[in-house]
Formats: structure tokens, sequence, C-alpha cells
């Protein structure tokens, strides 16, 4: 029996009314309950990670990265070097924040994932709290159940595994948490006469930036918020925008000061940046792929490179249709935007966050992931709800003002209503929910990840290798002999495939030369393999160490000392070969810097130290 409203109440809702008409956007309490709900659902969906360790470039950032590996003593340093330091290349990539958050990590804790994950899931759960709060700034007239479903269909999404589970990934969690943050002090305090609100969101937002360049998409959000929402005219959103341009320009001209000149070189690695020939018609391909994922997220995978997605070129169907696809959207948006429509909105929302992930395949034929659509998929969650309630004939405004947090009985009982659109939502809740779980569990480790996606993945020459090289890792531990073996020729399937799609692929080379080194000792094999290496990158360092340590076992001391030299050289921060070209020049008096055209023996008659150590691991 439904409960008759006291006199007392019936005008408090009528003033709220009234006060709605006359000031559409009048302030309204915050509902903290449901936002809580958010973040909770986002830490339970990741709980089965709290257990996983280090995973694909997890070394990069933490494990191998010496910085890191400092503490509080390599804060400094972090400041002044490109991410991909470890690797001896220069992309520039400015983004040390995540960078000193795993250093100070390590400082407290040491070298432990499980704490690492841990807050990468406290991350993920603020990122759903806040998104609730920005949401009721936004939809203050519509009933709670609109922004919930929206939450929580965002924060279930299956797209996020990679950005949750990747501790790399907190970049991507530090930089749109920083967004959503700003968007909620810029709406909430709108007017107020005190500052001090837009002083904390730039600093914010400095350092959005200074974990990942994409917090360039506020600029877009920030007056989109504004225009469709605010009902303010494009001058007034752009003037709300100017501090945050300044706080941009101010990031680069430090990033340009810091990291100087890009290595353009590593641009036309081709596992990497498969599109440097076919940019525009491959990133059409990759919209609808990546729209596809959206709606059907699966199968998931961690890798996209050479050539999981094929280039393409403008005559080809898929890239057409792309086009089509892109023009269509494109389309809709300026509508969308001309008559501050919801779905226009969540259009801007989709290719404001989307565009620098085809921006990267523009201008540098990058690859695709599926951590470039963490942002995006918000668009989509908002559209998706949107088209829900029309599909099902809902009204999603509310007559009045629905109850505060002050009461959270009221709260959670708004939510449940209507019932055909929460029914809905409960539906791809629960499908979402439950691929988010599994998927999380192939995140476990490298191995588990690698052998996962290889099913769907054959034509992917990094995943093959990855896998290869993993199994080549577990041989080399293996202490039964026979073990070993069947091991490293199952890893050897692996890695012929990766070269078999790429075969300029010199890693893979250096890994069927440690194959002929360390498993199956033959030397002329060995040496073949890793030749194949250096050939096809110059750079790698790890393979002319390991060239040498070859050439030393078969006393060709000239040619090791030459392979020693030139490891230091491309990467002087390798200790290994730095020491093994120092014990081989103080036993024999050797230090070869030119190719040698003598390949003697032993030119010195001296035994030269042992070196034969474990080959380095790149």
């Amino acid at each position: 029996m439904k409960q008759k409203k006291t006199p007392q109440v019936a005008q408090r809702e009528s003033d709220s009314k009234n006060r709605l008409k006359a000031e559409p956007y009048l302030q309204q309490p915050l509902d903290y309950i449901w936002p809580s709900i958010i973040a909770a659902i986002a830490f339970l969906l990741y709980a089965n990670t709290l257990q996983h360790g280090y995973v694909l470039d997890d070394a990069i950032a933490i494990t191998t990265n010496q910085l890191v590996q400092k503490g509080f003593g390599g804060i400094g340093e972090l400041l002044t070097v490109d991410f991909w330091h470890v690797s001896n290349l220069s992309l520039g990539y400015y983004r040390p924040f995540s960078l000193i958050t795993f250093a100070i990590e390590h400082q407290l804790f040491g070298s432990n994932p499980h704490i690492t994950h841990f807050i990468n899931l406290l991350l993920y759960a603020g990122t759903g709290f806040m998104l609730g709060l920005v949401l009721q700034e936004l939809f203050p007239k519509y009933k709670k159940l609109f922004p919930f479903l929206i939450c929580i269909l965002f924060i279930a999404h299956p797209i996020h595994t990679e950005v949750v589970c990747n501790l790399k990934s907190r970049d991507e969690l530090f930089s749109f948490l920083g967004i959503l943050s700003i968007l909620f002090m810029m709406l909430r305090n709108e007017g107020s006469a005190k500052k001090t609100y837009l002083f904390i969101s730039l600093c914010i937002y400095y350092l959005a930036f200074l974990s990942k360049e994409t917090a360039i998409t506020l600029l877009v959000l920030l007056p989109a918020c504004f225009y469709f929402f605010r009902q303010k005219s494009v001058i007034d959103c752009i003037v709300k925008t100017v501090p945050f341009i300044a706080i941009m320009l101010l990031f680069y001209f430090q990033k340009n000061q810091i990291l100087g000149s890009i290595n353009q070189e590593s641009f036309f690695e081709l596992n990497n940046y498969p599109y440097i020939d076919a940019e525009f018609p491959s990133s059409m391909v990759i919209l609808i792929y990546a729209i596809k994922l959206l709606i059907f997220p699966h199968p998931l995978k961690y890798d996209y490179s050479y050539n999981v997605i094929p280039a393409a070129s403008l005559s080809d169907p898929m890239a057409l249709l792309g086009l089509a696809l892109f023009s269509v959207l494109l389309f809709f948006m300026v509508k969308g935007i001309i008559k501050r429509t919801i779905w226009g909105f969540s259009l801007v929302v989709f290719f404001a966050t989307f565009l620098p992930a085809l921006g990267f395949i523009w201008m540098r034929g990058g690859i695709f992931a599926e951590r470039f659509l963490y942002a995006a998929s918000l668009g989509f969650s908002i559209a998706l709800v949107y088209f829900i309630a029309k599909a099902l004939k809902i009204e999603l405004k509310s007559d009045v003002t629905e109850p505060s947090s002050e009461n959270s009985l009221s709260s959670v009982r708004s939510l449940l209503n209507p019932k055909t659109m929460l029914l809905a939502g409960c539906v791809i809740l629960l499908a979402y929910s439950f691929k988010t779980f599994d998927r999380n569990k192939a995140w476990k480790d490298n191995l588990t990840l690698f052998s996962t996606d290889i099913v769907h993945s054959y034509n992917s020459t990094q995943n093959n290798r990855h896998y290869g090289h993993d199994l080549l890792l577990k041989a080399l531990a293996e202490k039964d002999t026979v073990q070993r073996i069947q091991i490293a020729e199952k890893a050897m399937v692996y890695l012929k495939r990766a070269v078999e799609i790429n075969p300029r692929f010199g890693e893979v080379w250096g890994d069927l030369g440690q194959v002929y080194s360390e498993i199956k000792f033959m030397p002329d094999s060995a040496i073949y393999f890793y030749k194949r290496c250096v050939k096809a990158t110059p750079g790698a360092a790890g393979s002319y160490t390991n060239l040498g340590v070859v050439y030393f076992r078969i006393r060709k001391y000239k040619l090791a000392s030459f392979c020693f030299n030139r490891a230091v050289e491309i990467n002087p921060n390798l200790a290994d070969p730095r020491r093994y070209s120092e014990e081989l020049k103080k036993a024999t008096g050797l230090d070869i810097h030119i190719y040698p055209t003598e390949e003697d023996s032993d030119p010195t008659g001296q035994q030269a130290p042992d070196l034969r150590v474990p080959v380095y691991q790149r």
C-alpha cells in the first residue's frame, strides 16, 4: 500500500520542483550511497587479481627499472627520463608520476606485486566513485537509475581488464581519475566566489599530464559538460578551459626541455608501428574493431601488434565501411552538439577520448590496444543506457528532486524504479561482470597470459614470440635434461612462427640462438641465429653479449671482445658485457672495437677467465 505523503513532504517536493524550474542547475545535495556501491563493485570485480604477479610491461615500469628500484633515491632521476629509458629508447613519453608511485611502494614494501595490485584496485574503485559524483552533477533532474546504470556498466566493462591488471597501466588510471576529479570540482563549484577549487583542479591536471598525455582530453570534456548540461555559450565554455590550456602548454614545454629530440628510427619498427605506410585507412578498420569490442568484448587480447589487424588501403571494404561509420558518427555528433542531446554528448566523450589512439595511428602508424578504449567506454555506456531507456519507452527525467543521502533506504529504493530498465541493465551487467572476472585470470603471470591469448592470436608475431620466449625461460630453469629439451622444442614452434610472420623480428632470432647456445650447444647454429638477430636489429645489445659468450666458449677471443664492446656501445647501462670485456682484456690484452679480420682461437696462448655464466637475459 502506497504511503500517503504528509503535507510537509508534499510542500518540500513542490518547493524543490519550483526551484528547479526557476534555476534548472541549482546545486543539489549529493548522494554518496550509490557511488559507494559502484566503488565496492569495482573492487570486488577485480579482487581475484590481488594474488597476481608482475606481467608484461610491468618489468619495464618496475622490476627492471633501476630508478624505481632505488625507491626514494630514484625519484629525482625519474623526473628527467623517458618512460622507455630502460630499453635505451627515447619515444617522447614523459610519464614520471606513476613510476614515482612505484618507487615509493618499492621503498616501503619492497618488490611486492600484491601491494601494487591492491593500490590499482583502490584507484579503480575511486574512479567509479568519482564518476558517480560527476554524473550526479550532470543529471540532477534525472532518475538516479540513469547515472547509476551508466556507472555500473562502465565499471564492469571487460575492456578495462588491461588497465587494471597490467600494473604499468596505472598511468591510465591516474590520468582518467584526475580528469573526473577536475570535472566534479569545476561543476560543483560553478559560480563560487572562492577559487581554491580552481587552484586544486589545476594542480591535479598537472599531475594527470605527468601520468599520461591523454589528460589532454579534458580540454574537450570540460567545455562539453558546461555546454551540454549548464547551457553555457561557446565563449563561456572556452573561458572556463583557458587555465587548463595554460597547464597543458606548461607540461609540453617541460617535456620538450627534459626529453629533447625523439628517436624517430624507432617508429619504423614493424611490430609496434605496422601502419606506417597506411595510417588513415588502417585507422578506419581499427575504429570498427574498437566499436565491436565495446559492444561485444570477446575475444580480448593483450597484443594487437603486427599482424593481428593487417594494414589496409582505402580500396579495402573494411576501410570503406569504417570511413562510412566514422562519417555517420561524426554527422550525428555535430547534430547532437547543435541540439545539446545526451547521445550527442556520448559521441563527444567517445571521440574526445578515443581520438588520441586514432592520432597515434594517423601520425606514427602505431598499434591499437584495449587500454585505448578505457575512457572511451564511458561514452559508449552513456549511449547504451540512454537507448535502452528509449527502446523501453522509459521516462528518464524525474518530476521532483529525489531523496538525498540523508535517507539511505530511500536512496537505494530510488534505484529500483523503473524495474524493466533495471532488469535490462542487470542482464548486461552480469554478462560483462562474468567476462571481466574470467578475463582477470589470464593476467596472473606472463606464461598464463601468453598461453591464453595465443589461441586467438595465431597471427600475432609478438604473442608467438612472448609465449616462445617464456617457454624458453622455463626450459632454462628446468633441471631434468629430457624435460628441458622437450620444453625448448615447444618454444621453438612459437619462435619460428613469430619470424615466419615477421622475418625482421631480431629478438626472436636471438631466442633461437639461445636455444642452441644454452640448451643444445651447437655453436654454428647459435652463431647463425645471433647474427640474424643483430642484422635484423642492430641495437640488440643482448644478442651481441650472447654472441660474444659463444665465441668465447669456442676460444675465438677477438670476436668475443668485439661483441662485448659492441654491446656496451649500444647500451652502456648493461653490466654483464662490460664485465666480460674487462675480464677478457685483463687476461688476454684484447680490446677489439673494430670487427676483426682474423678469427684466431687463442692469440695469447693463455687461459682466459671463465665467462660461462648464464646468458644475458634481455
